[in-house]
């Protein structure tokens, strides 16, 4: 079976791309591999099951209402209370799902602030972003500041979730040296959604890019 946003929050016990092919493809897997040599099909896909996070708990801030894909956003709110219970700070969303129309908007602006090469090393083409899908989030800590810079990974919130994230089905999607893989910069605020049988098995892997978990060409530019 091919796992979907919509249909399936956990992929099969050992994922791989062989199991199910169109896992890293299809553009609402919770699996796809979304990066500068892999766009979305279609260019502007939608995601079909959007939500808006709400954290009546208290453990979380969504003060700008942004939406995730809705197996993201359960997931989220669970790693929130978590993280608040361990002591390591009130998770803010400082972004999540972006439509087409709004990366055409970012990605110019980060071109215009810091040129063509620095800019895409920060934000994807329209179409070639996973902010796209509703999987992936940009977190930070009521606070602690280092909001979406890469000092957010020495404080409190930034360590509890490199280590612990993967419980609750997320992955740092661009860990540190591994640019010539991914295409980005080090992003210790960025986190994906793949469901925790996913995460689970690269974590018990030790592997922790999907390029090279699912062994797909590296993507270091377009």
């Amino acid at each position: 079976m091919t796992p979907t946003a919509s249909a399936s929050a956990t992929p099969s016990a050992s994922p791989t791309a062989s199991a199910s092919p169109a896992g890293t493809d299809a553009a609402a897997s919770l699996w796809v591999v979304v990066n500068k040599r892999r766009p979305l099909n279609p260019l502007n896909y939608v995601p079909g099951n959007l939500v808006t996070p709400k954290f009546e708990d208290g453990a979380g801030s969504n003060a700008n209402g942004f939406q995730l894909a809705k197996p993201a956003a359960k997931a989220l709110k669970q790693m929130a209370t978590a993280m608040k219970a361990a002591g390591s700070g009130t998770l803010f969303m400082s972004s999540a799902y972006r439509s087409y129309q709004t990366q055409v908007a970012v990605h110019a602006k980060d071109v215009a602030a810091y040129g063509l090469a620095v800019g895409e090393n920060l934000a994807a083409r329209p179409g070639y972003s996973e902010h796209q899908t509703g999987l992936a989030v940009d977190l930070s800590a009521l606070g602690q500041g280092c909001n979406i810079r890469v000092c957010f990974s020495t404080t409190k919130a930034g360590k509890w979730l490199a280590a612990n994230s993967w419980q609750y089905g997320f992955i740092l999607r661009y860990p540190d040296g591994q640019t010539p893989t991914t295409g980005y910069q080090f992003e210790p605020w960025h986190f994906r959604y793949v469901g925790t049988d996913l995460s689970t098995a690269m974590h018990s892997a030790g592997v922790t890019v999907l390029e090279k978990y699912f062994k797909l060409p590296a993507a270091p530019a377009y």
